[in-house]
């Protein structure tokens, strides 16, 4: 006999063994207790939740000669044929591959055939969502007056796809994912069955890399029960191609304390072990979400002793406005990161600018002056100035160039730097390039789509923006352009420079920047038996 997978094994057979949902089981055992069985049902919800199972423990009940009460009885003539799918009662249906109008007109004509041998005929229609606008058309008279002894089950996963004329003539009912804790149990129950003595801590993981299906849990496991002797949660991922707990736990605690270096060293180590940068922000998404659930609710996650006590300490060490900071920021990064030519810089950019995005309040509000008894302000306060400084801003009635804007390019940049780091990196990647009438066009390279599609967030255009209109006296505006683009964008006039063109001599070279950006801007100096620092 050939081998049957766990997931197909460990069918449920009876309303009484599905795991979860319990709301649609008692709901489909009252009615069948009452003899109320509706003429057609939808149900929707996820894959792997038990659609199809309920819908096939339906049709046997109403097939059953020997009912107990409202479950089959499984071992009677019509149980056997529906559970080995050779019934003439119960058609089941893909209707991902039988979505057209003459495949349902095909179904109407049959429908009115009396059941072969059971008391109704069962038809199972799966992703019903698919079918043709043309075809839901011809259902839906058939649905409206249906034949006696006709059931209908609509299965979908994405029912919102599904025409209202055909929900407003079924029962609905929605199939919710499975707990983590619920799956878990129910592998636990698989493994003893089978003899296999498995660590709890393996089966947390499983249950939560199934994400709430329970047949994705039981295939998951299936492939991990060939692992010979213990298994493990490395073997797990392994099998999942994932960067593993303790990894992504390093990960968190380097962005969590905002070391860019280690950060980025640490992506460079799972990149260098085969995982795709995609899974790694995915999985590290999956980890901050715990820590969210943890730090705000209490929720206790399904980990290991041993990775429960790092998120207590990672809660303890950060809090929740500087948390959500840092999600918010990396599933923006996560939802553009698809579409990335280089998905290991853009990951790069991303966890940057995550550890910016995190980063506390570094300038305060300037105290207000004290005030008199009659609410004047005190005199022995300084007045404070509104205008600029003299030194660091160019004269309002001088009309700025690309010559002046390159000028101040060494103090925009380090000013940009101490109010937002990501900001900093991106800017880096580019250059002053042309300027024309208030605008300041910052190229970069055509390789660099991620970067300059950045400077098109205002998070990052407004900060530039607003450095740059102090230094030169005047408004100024950022747009940022590929250097294929830049001549179509800008073209060339008198007083500009082409897209070519170095910067000035004073500001450092891109690499300098580069190692600013990532380790600080102190020198230091090694010697044999020492080790220097000094300021820049």
């Amino acid at each position: 006999m050939s081998y049957l997978a766990l997931y197909r094994e460990w069918r449920p057979r009876r309303f009484a063994d599905m795991t979860g949902q319990e709301h649609v089981r008692r709901t489909l055992v009252n009615a069948l207790l009452q003899d109320k069985v509706a003429h057609a049902y939808l149900f929707s919800g996820p894959r792997g939740t038990g659609k199809t199972t309920a819908a096939k423990i339906l049709a046997k009940a109403v097939n059953c000669g020997a009912r107990q009460g409202a479950e089959p009885c499984n071992e009677c003539l019509s149980c056997r044929e529906i559970d080995q799918g050779v019934s003439l009662d119960v058609y089941e249906i893909d209707a991902a591959s039988n979505r057209g109008i003459d495949e349902i007109r095909d179904l109407r004509e049959k429908v009115r055939l009396a059941p072969a041998g059971g008391r109704s005929k069962v038809y199972i229609i799966d992703e019903v969502h698919m079918l043709t606008k043309e075809a839901f058309n011809a259902l839906l008279k058939t649905l409206e007056e249906p034949p006696t002894g006709v059931i209908f089950v609509l299965a979908t996963t994405e029912a919102h796809k599904v025409p209202l004329t055909i929900l407003s003539r079924v029962q609905r009912f929605s199939f919710h994912r499975l707990a983590d804790r619920e799956i878990a149990a129910r592998l636990a129950e698989v493994c003893r069955a089978g003899g296999r003595e498995v660590g709890e801590n393996v089966l947390a993981l499983i249950a939560a890399k199934a994400e709430g299906g329970l047949r994705d849990a039981l295939s998951l496991l299936d492939q991990c029960l060939l692992v010979e002797g213990e298994l493990l949660p490395e073997h797990v991922y392994g099998i999942l191609g994932a960067a593993g707990e303790e990894y992504i736990a390093d990960l968190s605690d380097d962005l969590l304390k905002r070391d860019y270096a280690a950060v980025l060293r640490r992506l460079t180590e799972g990149v260098a072990l085969g995982r795709d940068p995609r899974q790694l922000i995915r999985e590290l998404l999956e980890y901050l979400r715990r820590l969210l659930l943890y730090l705000a609710g209490g929720e206790q996650p399904l980990l290991s002793e041993d990775q429960k006590g790092r998120l207590r300490l990672q809660a303890a060490a950060t809090d929740l406005p500087r948390l959500l900071a840092m999600l918010e920021s990396i599933m923006k990064g996560d939802a553009e990161l698809r579409y990335a030519s280089n998905a290991r810089l853009a990951a790069d950019m991303i966890l940057v600018e995550a550890m910016g995005a995190a980063a506390p309040a570094e300038a305060p509000s300037p105290r207000p002056a004290p005030r008199t008894a009659r609410g004047e302000a005190a005199s022995a306060a300084p007045a404070v100035s509104c205008a600029p400084a003299a030194a660091s801003v160019a004269p309002a009635s001088a009309a700025p160039t690309l010559e002046t804007v390159q000028g101040v390019w060494p103090k925009l940049l380090d000013e940009v730097r101490g109010k937002k780091r990501s900001t900093h990196a991106l800017l880096l990647e580019g250059s002053p390039a042309a300027w024309r009438d208030g605008v300041l066009y910052l190229a970069f390279p055509d390789s660099n789509t991620f970067h300059q599609g950045k400077f098109t967030q205002a998070e990052n255009k407004n900060i530039v923006e607003e450095i740059l209109s102090r230094l030169l006296g005047q408004p100024a505006v950022l747009q940022s352009v590929l250097k294929s683009e830049l001549a179509e964008a800008a073209p060339g006039e008198p007083g500009s420079a082409p897209a070519g063109d170095a910067p000035k001599e004073t500001a450092p070279s891109e690499q300098t920047r580069r190692m600013q950006a990532l380790f600080g801007e102190d020198i230091v100096r090694v010697t044999d038996n020492n080790m220097e620092g000094e300021s820049k």
